[in-house]
């Protein structure tokens, strides 16, 4: 992780999972005052973390396109199934995608 501050020590983990619930935690709270309509809402936003934020990003990048071997390196994935688990495809789109791409014509 990045160093901050002055002592220039590495972020850890866990430090930065806490710093970033700590920002959920408080969006939460702005959105809760906003009325009774946003409850919900803010119950989601308190249950996200930084895996949430990584697994969001990753599915964008797959979403968009990217190849999945980029995606699988920029997430520091070592396999490549792993990294299938951020497709979300719908069966259709899949099966139509690959006879369009991938046809043997037998």
């Amino acid at each position: 992780m990045l160093p901050l501050g002055k002592s220039m020590k590495p972020l850890t983990r866990a430090a930065l999972h806490s710093i970033v619930k700590g920002i959920f935690a408080g969006a939460a709270g702005k959105l809760r005052l906003r009325g009774d309509e946003y409850v919900a809402r803010a119950a989601q936003l308190e249950r996200a973390s930084a895996h949430w934020l990584r697994h969001s990003a990753g599915s964008h990048m797959a979403d968009g396109n990217l190849d999945l071997r980029l995606v699988r390196d920029n997430l520091g994935h070592a396999s490549l199934t792993t990294t299938s688990l951020y497709l979300h495809a719908d069966d259709d789109q899949r099966h139509r995608e690959t006879e369009e791409k991938h046809r043997i014509d037998w």
